[in-house]
């Protein structure tokens, strides 16, 4: 009895002793931390300054700038989304020059490009041996065409690397698609052992039967089904035929819920690390995440270490869409804290589409540049979409704009005003010192002496510059992300004062990199960065200073107002001339010295005249719309007063600031309709809806009916249930045609939000009139 007592004892002793141990042991650097039970919060902000990336997501960061491109069956429909059921003879581009793409990735200096090689339809870009429904049925190339290769020898040729987008959803193989009977996706069948590579003649009755691999590759076994069997064999055919692949891009997109398929992701992971172990899983996979909207715009906090509710071996990977993932509030006990950083994706065509169609037009430059900046600027790589034509080429007006924005920003960042700097600083751990931070090199930092979490860079700059750009980057490589908040400030020759940055820019992370504008140009010949919190000692690898080439930035041409006017400005004012006819402007074009009026649509471009009398870059603006002016809502069957100024005018208003809503707390079920009164009869052919532009996209409609009347009474149906496709992911403007009618009167009614949580909201509402007989 008194050897069970002892032997009891000594266990309990030696539990206490290991917890103690435990509890006092150094937290080391990992690619994982878990929260405990009991953590203080000393310790659980050390778990998440001390998660790093792995090998393969800091290759990726160090990347910023990429390129996707949408090109398929899509662009000879004209389409965003396909059906899967198009005639593979449809895809027959008659110039296409994948060395064109990569010329235009190149003017940004691009250092990857994500080529789309099968989207929702299900057609894929290359002659894949499991499916009839590719670029081998199609006459492009004597049927012995294959996208991914010619983009593959291209990416190779021009030093870009390579990756791939596979669909997950493929509407072709839909078990329910008249095209295909034969489809896989959703077709019931069980899982059986299956070799990848599939002999293709043994898909389906003997599906443990393989091929031979290519030189270099093996052989893999999974049980499967049959899509899932159907996809892993693509994933291979793309992962060893085309040489090295550094990301493979999912998303979470389903055009037909109706068909339910299960996803085995585990297998698809599984087979890309054996294959491609240098690339990273982006999307639905554990690598690198969705920033959460295809606007363009990271979040001002945006951090990279990242909690999860359970292991990242049994996590789903979800769209991350919240304004706030990885704060110190989100830290808690049982969190697994993983490196996710973000990706920003953007359509470099207006309106968020991805397909090419010959109404669609590039963004203005201006909005690129701030893209610029809100994406790669917050912590973020650029992810920005190229739409080739039927032809097969980057239209004339993608590849302009495209090098229009290049151009301001190469020049912006040819030249670090901080070179030559003499860097100091209040505390350096031993053999971080502050000079590290300004040497060109991210493998070399400077970071805070022991037990500090702040701490001051400054620079001294050889003689007074001046710059409106601060760039910031910690050493994420070696010591995660930490600096929770910061102040940039500089000598006025008398006192420090703070640099006022632009007002979408908060001082809270930095991360990989984080560019801060400032609202004007800062001349001066000392600077200092003060981190005022941060997880653990603060590190800095480099600290960079520039001045925006504004001179080349296109005039701002701004939303039309509520009076049909059209307001023009320029950052470095001067002359500007300008045109409202879609003509390029010239030195003979009107001068601006007041709001154009624009009462119908039309295409507004201008340009700044130079010092030199020679022109800047033009900007455009295609408002396709009616102006809103002499307008008036007629009925309105529910409005935010109360709690907010959203009433129904504002719809009309002209100011894509400001929107209407239906009641926050009361009436939250649909339908909703908002009836206007234009003032007298139109022949319209067409609709715009704006969705609220505040980043919340609650109330965004998905689904609506429009009406037509002539004299507010008798009512005709223009579009009866009609859909802005992918509205959720891109709350940008969205144009919908129909047959053109006569109307005074027009009523839009909202059928479905996106959260289906019973709002309405618009911040702009407006018909397209129709082309003369």
């Amino acid at each position: 009895m008194k050897l069970i007592a002892s032997t009891a004892l000594a266990l309990s002793l030696a539990l206490v002793a290991a917890a103690a141990a435990a509890a006092t042991a150094p937290i080391p650097y990992a690619t994982e931390h878990v929260i405990a039970e009991g953590d203080s919060e000393a310790v659980i902000a050390e778990k998440a300054a001390k998660v790093l990336p792995r090998p393969n997501q800091s290759a990726w960061m160090r990347l910023e700038r990429t390129f996707f491109v949408h090109f398929g069956v899509n662009t000879f429909n004209e389409v965003e989304w396909g059906s899967g059921r198009e005639d593979a003879s449809i895809f027959n581009p008659t110039d296409l020059d994948a060395r064109q793409w990569l010329r235009a990735v190149q003017q940004l200096d691009g250092k990857m490009i994500v080529l789309v090689a099968k989207h929702h339809d299900g057609f894929s870009m290359w002659p894949s041996r499991y499916t009839q429904h590719s670029s081998a049925a199609s006459p492009w190339r004597g049927g012995n065409g294959d996208l991914v290769r010619e983009v593959a020898d291209a990416a190779r040729a021009a030093g870009v690397k390579l990756a791939i987008y596979l669909s997950p959803a493929d509407l072709y193989q839909l078990r329910t698609n008249p095209k295909n009977p034969a489809g896989y996706y959703g077709n019931g069948s069980p899982k059986l052992k299956s070799t990848i590579p599939t002999d293709p003649a043994s898909f389906s009755s003997d599906p443990s039967k393989g091929r031979r691999p290519p030189s270099g590759f093996k052989s893999y076994s999974y049980e499967v089904n049959d899509y899932n069997r159907y996809f892993l064999n693509q994933l291979y055919e793309l992962l060893t035929e085309y040489g090295p692949i550094h990301e493979v891009w999912f998303d979470g997109a389903n055009p037909d819920p109706s068909v339910p398929e299960t996803y085995d992701y585990a297998a698809w992971y599984d087979l890309i690390r054996q294959l491609q172990p240098q690339a990273v899983i982006m999307g639905k996979g554990p690598d690198v995440r969705w920033v959460g909207s295809e606007s363009g715009y990271g979040r001002t906090t945006e951090w990279s270490v990242i909690p999860l509710p359970t292991s990242p071996e049994r996590f789903h990977w979800p769209d991350m869409q919240g304004d706030d993932l990885g704060g110190r509030d989100r830290l808690k006990p049982g969190m697994h804290l993983w490196w996710y950083p973000a990706e920003t994706n953007v359509t470099l065509l207006a309106n968020g589409q991805w397909f090419w169609a010959r109404s669609k037009q590039p963004r203005p430059v201006t909005q690129l540049v701030e893209i610029f900046y809100a994406s790669i600027g917050r912590n973020g790589n650029l992810l920005l979409n190229l739409s080739p034509d039927n032809r097969g080429l980057v239209p004339d007006d993608q590849v302009a704009a495209l090098g229009q924005m290049a151009e301001i920003v190469n020049k912006t960042f040819a030249t670090n005003l901080a070179g030559g700097a003499r860097v100091t600083t209040d505390t350096a751990a031993p053999g971080r010192r502050a000079t590290a931070a300004n040497d060109g090199k991210l493998d070399t930092w400077w970071e805070a002496a022991q037990g500090q979490t702040g701490g001051t860079v400054m620079l001294e700059l050889p003689e007074p510059a001046s710059f409106d750009v601060v760039s910031l980057q910690e050493a994420v490589d070696h010591r995660g992300q930490r600096i929770e908040s910061f102040a940039i400030e500089t000598w006025n020759g008398s006192t420090w004062v703070a640099a006022e940055q632009i007002a979408s820019d908060e001082l809270t992370t930095v991360g990989h990199r984080r560019l801060i504008r400032l609202n004007s140009p800062v001349t001066t010949d000392r600077l200092r960065v003060r981190i005022n919190g941060a997880r653990l000692e603060p590190t800095l690898a480099e600290v960079g200073l520039y001045k925006q080439s504004v001179d080349l930035l296109p005039p701002t041409i701004a939303d039309r107002g509520s009076d049909g006017t059209v307001r023009i400005s320029h950052p470095a004012g001067g002359k500007i001339v300008y045109t409202t006819d879609g003509t390029a402007p010239d030195p003979a074009s009107p001068v601006y010295s007041a709001p154009v009026a624009l009462p119908k649509n039309g295409i507004v471009k201008a340009a700044r005249v130079q010092s030199d009398g020679r022109l800047g870059v033009i900007g455009a603006r295609n408002f396709v719309a009616l102006s809103p002016a002499g307008w008036k809502v007629v009925a309105a069957d529910s409005e935010e007063t109360a709690q907010g100024s959203n009433g129904a005018a504002l719809a009309i208003d002209g100011d894509s600031n400001t929107y209407w809503q239906t009641h926050r707390d009361a009436d939250l079920k649909l339908p909703r309709a908002i009836a206007v009164d234009m003032g007298q009869t139109h022949r319209i052919a067409g609709l715009v809806y704006l969705p609220r532009q505040d980043g919340q996209l609650n109330g965004t409609v998905e689904n609506f009916r429009f009406e037509t009347s002539e004299d507010g009474v008798n009512w005709a149906t223009a579009v009866e249930r009609g859909t802005f496709a992918n509205v959720r992911n891109n709350p940008d403007l969205q144009e919908v045609r129909f047959a053109p009618v006569k109307a005074r009167y027009f009523r839009f009614t909202a059928l479905d939000d996106v959260w289906r949580n019973g709002w309405t909201s618009a911040a702009e509402l407006s018909v397209i009139p129709a082309e003369p007989d």
